[in-house]
């Protein structure tokens, strides 16, 4: 008797199967339940020339997108999908009349993979491994997808291709990084989009679709989430030259309206307790859990807990995942967040006039749970690679703390990162901030910037000596933080869209309208629409800024 599919899975493959069907079926269930008859209702004209394509995440998410791309119908879009199969997706789309679904998998007989081995072997002997995120084909980053996809696999801390195992993944990861780049123009000559609305672009297909939209003059919006739940980021690509801009970052626009605003104190109270309220909240970024189950303590406490030497500043550190894909936005000093990393923890090791404190991230939890990953954190295992036993000048924080990371602040005299987003809150407190990475609020007038590796190190080493923030630099950095966490973000009002402070920081979705009036006249709708049909790079809600009846925008 012939061995079944399923009965050839591992019980933990089997496991993940089941649980997104599971999952999909539910999302399907729950909106079939409970959604308005005017959605399903809704026309759409399939001659229409204004077309969005919308990269779908699949049911993860596929509600939410099928109401970005409903608010659109009336102001002349036609929806097209595009996914990954499973079961559900199409279904959950139809239920909002939307059902122009395709799928990436409908494309595979047409590009084989093994039309594509033969590139595979010539790109991999004739591009180093430390040369492979720079790797592009026709206007599309093949190698750095490639990488990206081939690290989230597997984990690894930089692409270090010596193990034949590792080559030969990595091979397949490239083939079809290959495929999908072809795979990304045939769709476009097909469906046409005039706007292609994507979450997710660090990854193989969606990255290499984002980069061939780019190259064929298609604007692309991108989705992601902001610091808390309930409220999005929404920011406009027009050409490649955008490719690397991290899309919590200001256009030159943004920044330049933020700098001639009135800033008063006001302004001030208002973004720090944005921040400090949602720290306290755990809500600070809740899509991936980083302060879920966290306590405030006080310098005092934190102090004692920490074993700081109370005579010396400190320096917090704030690695990346090393696996993440936010490795590729800009241009860093170093090879990759590993070689980063290291090179930091051998300066440290050295520097014993500071307090050294290692912040692992905390999103390591949720991420590693949804991903059924059990193995010990990457940055957790260069640590001990690179230091062995702890110098008593070193302390290490694991994701697992009940330390919430605002705590730090009270500590922290310089903060380092490569490009994090705890950049721009420690510098908008008045912390040195050291970036080691381009794209997203380097140059600005509110970090410390170099312009090569030697010259950070060489700062590290005398790290103690480098000046605080004076009052001009603060207040840049205020501007900055004012313009990321209170005017970026668009209110999903019509939704109950957050997450479960459970492990896998599971996603609440609920409808808060239920005919059409109340959808068409709710602010989120009608900011959508404003901003897609604008020329607008970044949304910017400047309904925020107190008095802004005051301000005088062009």
């Amino acid at each position: 008797m012939e061995t079944s599919f399923f009965a050839k899975l591992k019980p933990n493959k089997l496991k993940k199967i089941l649980l997104l069907v599971s999952s999909a079926y539910q999302a399907y269930s729950s909106l079939k339940r409970d959604l308005p008859d005017f959605l399903r209702q809704a026309k759409s004209d399939p001659s229409s020339t204004r077309r969005i394509l919308v990269a779908s995440t699949g049911c993860f998410d596929a509600k939410s997108e099928a109401i970005y791309a409903g608010a659109l119908g009336s102001a002349g879009f036609t929806p097209y999908i595009i996914a990954h199969w499973d079961p559900f997706v199409a279904k959950i789309f139809s239920l909002f009349a939307i059902r122009d679904v395709h799928f990436y998998n409908s494309y595979y007989r047409r590009f084989p993979l093994r039309k594509y081995v033969k590139r595979t072997k010539s790109a991999l002997k004739e591009v180093a491994p430390d040369t492979m995120l720079n790797f592009v084909e026709k206007g599309i980053c093949v190698g750095k997808y490639a990488a990206s996809s081939f690290m989230r696999i597997t984990r690894q801390s930089n692409l270090n291709l010596g193990n034949p195992k590792m080559r030969s993944l990595f091979a397949e990861c490239l083939c079809r990084s290959f495929r999908a780049a072809d795979i990304a123009n045939a769709i476009i000559d097909e469906l046409k989009p005039t706007l292609l609305f994507v979450n997710d672009r660090g990854y193989t297909p969606e990255g290499q679709l984002f980069d061939a939209c780019l190259n064929r003059g298609v604007d692309i919006i991108q989705r992601c989430g902001s610091h808390k739940g309930g409220f999005e980021i929404l920011k406009r690509y027009r050409d490649s030259s955008m490719s690397q801009i991290h899309h919590h970052s200001l256009s030159d626009e943004s920044w330049d309206f933020l700098r001639k605003i009135p800033w008063n104190e006001a302004c001030w109270q208002q973004l720090f307790e944005e921040v400090k309220n949602t720290y306290i909240s755990g809500e600070w970024f809740s899509e991936v859990g980083t302060q879920f189950n966290k306590k405030i303590y006080s310098k005092e406490e934190l102090c004692r807990k920490l074993g700081l030497s109370p005579d010396k500043k400190t320096a917090v550190v704030f690695p990346h995942i090393f696996w993440d894909a936010t490795f590729f936005w800009g241009k860093d000093l170093f090879n990759d967040y590993y070689d980063w990393f290291v090179n930091v923890l051998k300066v440290a090791k050295e520097n014993t006039n500071l307090n050294w404190v290692i912040k692992i991230h905390p999103a390591n939890i949720v991420k590693a749970r949804r991903d059924n990953y059990r193995g010990q954190h990457k940055e957790l295992t260069a640590v001990y690679e690179v230091l062995g036993e702890l110098p008593s000048h070193i302390k290490v924080i694991e994701p697992e703390t009940d330390i919430n990371t605002f705590s730090l602040f009270s500590i922290t005299d310089y903060c380092l990162t490569v490009r994090g987003t705890i950049g721009i809150e420690a510098a908008m407190l008045g912390i040195t901030t050291l970036t080691a990475g381009t794209g997203r609020y380097d140059g600005l007038g509110f970090t410390h910037d170099f312009q090569d590796r030697q010259s950070y190190l060489d700062c590290l080493k005398n790290l103690e000596k480098l000046p605080a923030m004076n009052p001009q630099e603060i207040e840049l950095a205020r501007r900055f933080a004012y313009g990321i966490f209170i005017l970026r973000p668009i209110h999903l009002d019509i939704l109950e869209h957050g997450y479960e402070q459970d492990e896998r920081a599971t996603m609440r979705f609920k409808l808060l309208f239920s005919t059409q009036p109340e959808y068409e006249n709710s602010q989120f709708v009608k900011k959508f629409r404003e901003f897609v049909l604008s020329d607008k790079e970044d949304f910017l809600d400047l309904e925020r800024i107190p008095d802004n009846k005051a301000l005088c925008v062009e």
